[in-house]
């Protein structure tokens, strides 16, 4: 049973980056999702967008996840990559995990 549960896991494991690379936004000009480390505070994460170009639309449930848009749809998603965010992802595959009364 541990060994099939393992497997499992690996599988999974495999599949999750296939998996938000489906989930990415079409255009982060339209509004992105941008997750970054669980320990990353919500100033840290807003910070980072602003930084790489991007402005806070949205803020989520947890503090580590944002919405944010970009004129440069490029140059934000790979800004943002490098200020440390884990993946863009399309908002809408994010939407239980956002609320639209915590504005920045």
């Amino acid at each position: 049973m541990a060994r099939l549960l393992l497997v499992l896991f690996a599988l999974a494991s495999l599949a999750l980056p296939f998996a938000l690379a489906l989930a990415e936004p079409a255009d982060p000009r339209e509004g992105a999702a941008i997750v970054f480390a669980p320990w990353t505070s919500q100033a840290e994460a807003f910070a980072r967008i602003g930084e790489a170009g991007g402005a806070v639309v949205r803020a989520g449930y947890v503090p580590f996840i944002a919405i944010a848009i970009a004129e440069d749809a490029r140059s934000f998603a790979a800004a943002v990559r490098e200020a440390g965010a884990i993946a863009l992802l399309d908002p809408r595959a994010l939407a239980p995990c956002t609320t639209p009364d915590r504005m920045p």
